[in-house]
């Protein structure tokens, strides 16, 4: 059995010492050195088993990074345990008559871990950057028509309609002084020191390809954390994870699967967690709606009555996670189930080819419509990179291919995109798709990312969203949400197969403080920060 890596315990062990205070030099604001106060305490360690593609938050796309980002860096709102807004580095703010400028007022007490005070020209940079580069959190910025700042604590957020989604951006904000110089090209940046103003400092010294360690500020505007570090071990797959946890050699764990929901239920002290994460994967069949073939939503549908997606879940997760429907996660207090759900029915879907005029005319078991000659054959994408989309495409095909469908099935190791788009010739592809923290954050890829890559539109969506995110009611949000989900179910530009669940568990025996973050039944990747900052050792026996 594999043990924790010698440096995260020696780490572990000096976060016990009774004072720590890390020298970072003299940077910035600052002519004096500048050391922050660390918090002393035990090491909170999660195990997990896969590593982070970047430490770049315009590159970033995946869990573990944004749970980096979330302890290194402070948003202007984060969301608390039950998933709502609550003011972080914004201290207060206010809404012209109109509903169409904010005017944000900032913390005075905010400091980068190097020693520089963050300031509205942090806020500003950050989000010019954000909003005119394609990353993860552009989205947020869909309706902003201008940003600045009147002080050196105060930004102004300009925006073409009411955004009633505004307090849900979650956009780390970055030091200016330190990406300036990456400002033409901040992709390129590799930011291995993460320097952050958030209520932990990423110990690089001590972390490497086994495991990361961020330790406690002791002087954060957010209060002192009960633990002294966060310690994220690696292990080489989620059984080594589910080992160490079950041998009490870490605390807690993410990422594991429904095997080892199935070995770790028998272990005492273990409380076992499975969830639909707000963030969580939706796994999709897309519709080039540019297809002469998928123009029309009956075809689409068709195609969707072909996924038996109880199959696919015992096939690819062994059960584990939810068959999908909406757009939305089902974590999300908007998501709705939606009216006339489309399950597996093979003779529902030949009935909607016949409708459409496809017909076998000579006998052959292939469909055509009109002339013998025009068989119908249609162009399936996926990418090894999801695993998942394997099996998937197996059981589509084969569904496919018995009504007297001829499929061509394309397959690439890099991202779906690579060979589906906008000049490309294809008609459905499996792609994964990372879920939103919000409706109306979520629902804008349909006018971006989605609609760029299926061609799809309507000017009903545009309509009804853009009541969604004028709205800051929270039953008028859930009435538009829920029209919005019926109507991109209708329509059909994407067929969603399932969300993916994420497995969590944490010692109970060995920990408390973490309870008040279970509102949703989950502890970690929830795009809140309470479980680090809550979580303490029980008292010893």
């Amino acid at each position: 059995m594999r043990t924790l890596p010698i440096r995260i315990r020696r780490i572990a062990a000096l976060i016990l010492c009774a004072a720590c205070i890390l020298p970072l030099g003299a940077c910035g604001h600052r002519d004096e050195q500048y050391t922050v106060k660390l918090q002393t305490g035990p090491a909170f360690t999660v195990a997990i088993s896969q590593t982070p593609a970047t430490f770049n938050p315009m590159n970033a796309a995946g869990g573990l990074e944004e749970e980096f980002f979330l302890l290194c860096y402070d948003p202007l709102w984060r969301l608390d345990e039950s998933g709502e807004p609550v003011a972080c580095l914004a201290e207060d703010w206010s809404l012209s008559s109109d509903s169409l400028t904010w005017t944000i007022r900032l913390r005075h007490d905010a400091v980068f871990s190097d020693g520089t005070p963050l300031t509205a020209a942090d806020v500003l940079f950050t989000y010019e950057l954000m909003w005119h580069n394609n990353t993860a959190f552009s989205d947020y910025f869909d309706g902003v028509t201008a940003v600045r700042q009147t002080d050196d604590y105060t930004v102004v957020i300009s925006t073409e309609y009411v955004k009633g989604d505004m307090l849900y951006n979650l956009t780390p904000i970055l030091p200016r002084h330190i990406w300036k110089s990456y400002e033409f090209d901040p992709a390129s940046f590799e930011n291995t020191a993460l320097v952050g103003s958030g209520p932990f400092v990423y110990d690089a010294e001590n972390s490497g390809e086994d495991g990361w360690v961020f330790n406690a500020r002791a002087d954060h505007f957010s209060g002192r954390p009960a633990v002294g570090s966060v310690v994220f071990a690696c292990y080489n797959t989620a059984a080594g994870a589910a080992r160490s946890l079950s041998a009490g050699e870490t605390d807690a764990s993410f990422g594991l699967t429904d095997v080892q929901l199935t070995t770790l239920e028998s272990v005492p002290g273990v409380e076992l967690l499975e969830s639909i994460l707000p963030g969580a994967d939706l796994m999709l069949l897309a519709f080039n709606t540019r297809s002469e073939i998928f123009q029309d939503a009956a075809m689409r549908q068709m195609a969707e009555y072909c996924l038996d997606r109880e199959w696919f879940l015992d096939m690819s997760f062994g059960g584990a996670g939810r068959t999908g429907s909406s757009f939305l996660s089902p974590a999300l207090a908007d998501f709705t189930e939606p009216d006339g759900l489309r399950r597996y029915d093979p003779e529902t879907a030949a009935a909607l080819l016949r409708s459409c005029g496809y017909f076998d005319v000579d006998g052959d078991g292939r469909l055509e419509y009109g002339a013998k000659d025009a068989k119908l054959s249609v162009t399936l994408c996926s990418s090894s990179a999801d695993a998942w989309s394997g099996a998937a495409a197996t059981l589509l095909i084969a569904e496919l291919e018995e009504l007297g469908i001829t499929v061509n099935w394309k397959k690439t190791d890099n991202n779906v995109t690579s060979i589906c788009g906008s000049n490309k010739n294809w008609d459905m592809c499996l792609m994964s798709w990372h879920g939103g923290t919000a409706a109306a954050v979520t629902a804008t890829w349909f006018e971006n990312d989605i609609g760029a890559l299926t061609g799809w539109s309507s000017e009903y969506f545009d309509s009804v969203l853009a009541q969604l995110r004028a709205t800051r009611d929270e039953m008028t949000e859930r009435s538009w949400s829920q029209q919005l989900q019926q109507h991109v179910y209708d329509e059909c530009p994407v067929a969603v197969i399932a969300y993916g669940a994420d497995v969590q568990a944490i010692r109970s025996d060995a920990w408390t403080g973490y309870e008040s973050a279970l509102a949703y039944g989950r502890l970690f990747r929830t795009g809140s920060i309470d479980v680090y900052m809550n979580a303490a050792p029980l008292p010893a026996a």
